[in-house]
């Protein structure tokens, strides 16, 4: 003869304590169970990974203006130099939509700087002009934008360093 404790969701603790605990002799008790299960794995997944920021247009080229003002004023680095894509990346979404965000880093911003041309060569011994094309897009746009770097360097470092933008992608070469 079934218990009258194998109907109810909820039951005393049997340890002796006034605590309630699950009846899994009851069906709905453990389907309650492993939903709230999921619904604990699935809050804490989404709290430990955020999405990835979504760009408009006009913040896109805003930040690649902004990012670019500030590299021409500084003149350190060049497309010579190995990396400068990322550096490119970096300071863009220092200027974008969600830069403020605690969770934001360089890999989830959502923006994205490839190399469309040959890779320039840096020369550290002499007078030299590198130039380089960068097809930059973000998450959230179908906006692309073609960026030609153009950098004097010498001996001593860059002269000058100096930026063109357009409208779509840059043609590979």
């Amino acid at each position: 003869m079934a218990d009258d404790r194998d109907d109810r969701i909820l039951i005393r603790s049997w340890w002796g304590t006034n605590h309630y605990v699950f009846n899994f002799r009851n069906p709905v008790a453990c389907v309650i169970f492993a939903g709230l299960a999921l619904l604990a794995c699935g809050l804490l997944y989404a709290s430990n990974h955020p999405s990835t920021p979504q760009w408009e247009e006009r913040e896109l080229r805003s930040a690649v203006k902004k990012a670019t003002a500030e590299l021409s004023e500084q003149a350190q680095f060049g497309p010579g130099l190995p990396r400068y894509g990322e550096v490119l990346q970096s300071r863009i979404a220092e200027h974008g939509p969600h830069s403020e965000s605690p969770h934001s880093s360089d890999q989830e911003t959502g923006v994205v700087v490839s190399l469309a041309s040959p890779p320039p060569e840096h020369d550290y011994f002499s007078d030299s002009v590198e130039e380089a094309d960068y097809t930059i897009t973000a998450d959230g746009t179908e906006a692309a934008l073609c960026l030609t770097v153009t950098a004097h360097s010498s001996k001593y470092g860059y002269s000058s360093v100096r930026f063109k933008t357009r409208s779509g992608r840059c043609p590979v070469t």
